[in-house]
Formats: C-alpha cells, structure tokens, sequence
C-alpha cells in the first residue's frame, strides 16, 4: 500500500480565554505542560522513568505480530512529545467540527456536551484518518507490578507474559485502566487503511462525524427524539451525496455506512493514556472536553 504521508501541522496560537489560564485542563494540554493534577485527584505513583503510560518501561524487543490473541502486548509512543502535540492539535479540529455544526446549536448546552463526551475519541479517530495521521509505538513492560507474580529479570521488571497465567493481571490492567495494546493500535491503523482505501473525501467524513455524534442511545439526553432525528438527516444526506457523486457505486453508501462499527473497538480511555496521558497527566478528560466545547 502507499505509505501514509502526514499532513503539514497549523501550530497557530488559540485566543481562546483558557488558553492564557494556568490553572485550566485546555490551557494545559495547549502548552504541553504534562503531569496535570486537578483538586481532589492525585497520582498514584510516580512515574520517574519518563513513560507515557505508568508502570511501563520501553522495551527494545520487538512486537509479536500474534500478541493479540494470546497475552497483551502494551505499547507505548516512540516519539510521545511530537506524537502528542499533534493530536492535540486534531482534538482542536475536531471540537471546531462540532461547535461549527449548524444543527448543533438549536440543541441544549447539555445535550451537546454530552454527547461530545460519549461520541469524542470516535471523532477524533474520524480526523486523524481525515488528515492522514500515523505513528510509532513500541513494546512496554509493566513496572512494580501490583502483584509480584512473575520472575523480575536483572533489571527488576517483570515480562507481560510473566505477570499470571496467560498474562490475566496484564488483562485486568488493559481492561481497567486503558493500558495500550498493540491490539489498539492494529484496530486504529486498520480503520485507518480502510478509509484510505475508500478515499473519502472531506464532506463524506463530516456526514459521518455528524452520524457518530447525533447518538440518541448516549444516557443523560434531554431530548434524544430530537438528536436521533438530526442522526437519521445526516445519514439521508450521506446517501443522497453518494447518488449524485457516484451513480455507478450503488453500493459505495452501504459500504461507508459498514466501516462505522469498527470505531466502537477504539477505546476511548486508549486515546487518553496513548496520546493525552503526558500532556493532561491525571486530570480528567470529560472535564478537557467540556472547556473545549463551551469556552468562548
């Protein structure tokens, strides 16, 4: 396949009044400034090793291509400080995307950010195959693992694979605390080529960001009749752009619709530690998205 090229970054400034606030989440991820504590919260451990993701330790073995059906194999950045501030750069495009939405704006202010907080890493992974994103991860292993349940080498970690009986302590972590796998990033880069392969254009990727965020299902909707309204007028217009732009593809509309499920897989608490973790630290990322998406 073609390889994938990365799209020329806008580094402009935000004017926005968060972004001169210090003490803000926005202000925060911005910046770059990493390590990020809001009142109430704190770290449970330190992490000194200047990992991503704690207890992790980059690993110079590589990725066993079949990890993902056995024991998890956890990842992390190869080149975080970039990686990061790239994406949040996409995150900003994305909360533009859904401010600017005219339909939008006749909605509750509680309606729109809570179906910003449910809908959020999908459209994030829709932006980021919109604008060609790619990036290097590399194997990790767990440090000062809660449970001392393998062998720890000369160098005092403990192997994945090591931690229990098919790696059933690592299972716990992915599953509770959003531990990056190379299962995550296969799904993403797969969903990726799959919309390189359709070649959508921007228009198609804004009927379907308007699909993903019209979710009537999301709990805590004041008027989810109105939203799955607005859900079923966007895909309307998806099918009626398909007809016009590609009478020959009859099928084409269906297909698109069929590459949706896929972003269900991408965890959104994987998108928070793989690429939010050293820039927002542990503040909480539903309270990021609700400045982003009120702030002026």
């Amino acid at each position: 396949m073609e390889e994938r090229k990365n799209p020329n970054w806008d580094k402009g400034d935000c004017n926005c009044p968060d972004r001169h606030s210090k003490d803000s989440i926005l202000y925060s991820l911005l910046s770059g400034n990493p390590n990020v504590d809001t009142e109430g919260s704190g770290s449970e451990q330190e992490d000194t090793s200047g990992n991503l993701i704690p207890w992790l330790h980059s690993s110079s073995s590589s990725l066993s291509s079949s990890a993902c059906h056995y024991t998890p194999a956890a990842v992390k950045l190869c080149n975080p400080k970039e990686t990061c501030q790239q994406v949040a750069l996409l995150l900003l495009k994305t909360v533009e995307f859904v401010r600017t939405l005219p339909i939008a704006s006749t909605f509750l202010l509680q309606d729109r950010i809570v179906l910003f907080q449910h809908s959020w890493s999908e459209l994030l992974a829709l932006t980021m195959a919109q604008y060609k994103f790619e990036f290097q991860v590399e194997e990790a292993k767990l440090t000062q693992p809660p449970t001392p349940c393998g062998e720890m080498d000369k160098e005092g970690y403990v192997s994945p694979s090591q931690l229990c009986p098919q790696g059933g302590l690592l299972k716990c972590l992915v599953a509770m605390k959003g531990i990056p796998t190379k299962c995550d990033v296969d799904t993403m880069n797969t969903f990726f080529r799959k919309c390189d392969s359709m070649m959508l254009d921007d228009k198609e990727f804004a009927y379907l960001k308007a699909t993903i965020f019209f979710s009537s299902d999301v709990p805590g909707l004041v008027n989810p009749a109105m939203v799955e309204s607005h859900q079923s007028q966007a895909q309307l217009r998806l099918g009626e752009y398909e007809s016009a732009m590609y009478p020959s593809d009859p099928l084409r509309f269906a297909h698109i619709l069929l590459s949706l499920p896929p972003l269900r897989n991408i965890r959104s608490k994987v998108i928070t530690q793989l690429f939010f973790q050293d820039l927002i630290g542990d503040a909480p990322m539903e309270e990021l998205l609700k400045q982003m998406l009120t702030s002026p």
